[in-house]
């Protein structure tokens, strides 16, 4: 069953890089959307190769999974504040005119 959860993993990859290839600009929703879901879904594939034993690490390392998935999420709480501070900022500069 573990090695079909990682079938599964790699096929919802491949269809998240096909969507982020496919994006016009890096600065549109779905390029950085596209782009959190990769990472998050390489830390989980991570985490089940190594649970599996296939990837091993020392014993000081950790869990590569769930460090992987720390990144994801720094990167998608980046993307959102980056994206709310635009938007305020071109909306103040909007009232302001």
């Amino acid at each position: 069953m573990d090695s079909f959860t990682i079938i599964l993993l790699l096929v919802a990859l491949s269809i998240f890089v096909w969507l982020a290839t496919r994006a016009k600009k890096i600065r549109s929703f779905e390029f950085q959307i596209s782009i959190f879901i990769i990472i998050w879904v390489l830390g989980q594939v991570a985490g089940s190769l190594q649970d599996d034993g296939i990837i091993t690490l020392s014993a000081l390392q950790g869990d590569i999974g769930l460090e992987i998935h720390v990144v994801s999420l720094v990167f998608f709480s980046i993307m959102i504040w980056l994206r709310f501070y635009y938007s305020h900022r071109n909306l103040l500069r909007l009232n302001i005119s």
